[in-house]
This record gives structure tokens, C-alpha cells and sequence, in this order.
């Protein structure tokens, strides 16, 4: 059965709230939102709309499918499998990823400007964190972000500013009582957040439901 795209200026929400709640939490982590411009035929009038992009590394390949998967069966992306791809790592190294987009809506452009700033990619403001991180958006910041560390959990925060990182820390401790703190990343003005270990059981129960299999050894006891 041939494949129709639906024209991007008649992609509207309401959307899910399990939908924002990927899109959010992955938006913390590794995913970019994409503003594209376009003209319609009807007429001149330039129009914008936004589309996701995930990305992952092979070894997150299993994560990766399974965002792809469930955004497709909602109509978000399309049903051609992402395929792995390679690029140029440090040293020389060939690197394998899997990438794939949604497909672009006026109803995503608020969750770019929510993420975006004169093109540099920032935390939002307190409120908006508080509303939008719910644990399946928790979950997904932490398979995209999260890094097992002895007892606890890190999150590699470095695109972030310090700033943006004690807001994402108010906001854990505020709405899940969730305690943290912030260190260094051993590079100018990068800071990594860090999960307290008295905390850590606390955050797993909140979002081991959403966990995808390959993940579950970040919020392993």
C-alpha cells in the first residue's frame, strides 16, 4: 500500500500526553527539534512548523526502535525502519548510529521555543519543567542522558548552563523529591547533575515502569 504523507500545514494537535512527554523528556537529552519554513501553493504566506530528530549510538539501537516504533504507530513518523548509519568519530573511528524524524507540525513549534534560543538549545523555564516532566518524560531524559554511576545515577548536563541545570534540580526536588547535585564535568563551564544515592531508589520506582529493556541497567540496584 503506497505511503501519503499528510501536507505539514494541516498537521495540528491535540497530542497525546504520553507523545509531549517523549518529546519532552528526550528534548533534555539528545533530541533536537528542527524549525523548518515553507510557502503553500495556495498562496505565498511562509508558514512554519517543527519536527523532532532522534538520534542514537548502535549500542542504543533497541531505545532507539522503540521510540521510532511507537511514534510510528501513532502516525508521527514513517513506517520505513531506521537504517544504521555511520560517521567520523574522534580519532578517526567510525561510529554507527540509527537516526530518524517525526514528521513536521504547527502544534510542535511551542516545544521549540520552549528548548530554543537564538538557536542554542537551553532548559525551559521553571514552570514549564514542572508541568512536563512527568515520569515517562523522567524515563526518557534518563535512557538518553543516563549513565549508571557506582550507586546512583548521572545525567550528562553539558550542553546545559549551570543555571539551567540548578532549575532542572529544583524542579526534582520540588515535584518527585528528588535530591541532586551538581559537579563538574572536568571541562570549562560543563557540569554534569548527579542523582544522591539516598534518592536514587525513589527515582527508580518512578519510572522503572517506562524503562525500555536494554536501559534497565541505569536504574539497576
Amino acid at each position: 500500500m503506497l505511503f501519503q504523507r499528510t501536507k505539514a500545514h494541516k498537521r495540528y494537535g491535540p497530542h497525546n500526553i504520553d507523545i509531549i512527554s517523549i518529546i519532552f523528556g528526550t528534548l533534555l537529552g539528545d533530541s533536537h527539534a528542527e524549525r523548518r519554513s515553507y510557502y503553500t501553493k495556495q498562496d505565498s504566506e511562509k508558514l512554519g512548523s517543527t519536527r523532532i530528530s532522534f538520534q542514537q549510538e548502535n549500542s542504543n539501537m533497541e531505545y532507539l526502535i522503540w521510540l521510532w516504533k511507537y511514534l510510528c504507530e501513532r502516525g508521527y513518523t514513517t513506517p520505513i525502519k531506521p537504517k544504521v548509519k555511520t560517521r567520523i568519530g574522534k580519532h578517526s573511528k567510525i561510529r554507527y548510529y540509527y537516526r530518524f524524524n517525526t514528521f513536521s507540525y504547527h502544534s510542535f513549534n511551542y516545544l521549540h521555543d520552549y528548548f530554543y534560543n537564538n538557536g542554542l538549545k537551553r532548559v525551559p523555564s521553571y514552570a514549564i519543567l514542572y508541568e512536563h516532566l512527568t515520569p515517562l518524560a523522567l524515563a526518557c531524559w534518563i535512557m538518553d542522558d543516563g549513565s549508571k554511576h557506582q550507586n546512583t545515577l548521572k545525567l550528562s548536563t553539558n550542553s546545559f548552563t549551570k543555571e539551567d541545570i540548578g532549575c532542572l534540580c529544583k524542579v526534582l526536588e520540588d515535584k518527585y523529591t528528588i535530591f541532586t547535585s551538581i559537579h563538574s564535568a572536568g571541562v570549562d563551564n560543563q557540569y554534569v547533575l548527579y542523582i544522591k544515592t539516598e534518592s536514587f531508589i525513589r527515582l527508580r520506582n518512578i519510572v522503572k515502569e517506562h524503562i525500555v529493556g536494554s536501559m534497565e541497567y541505569k536504574i539497576k540496584i
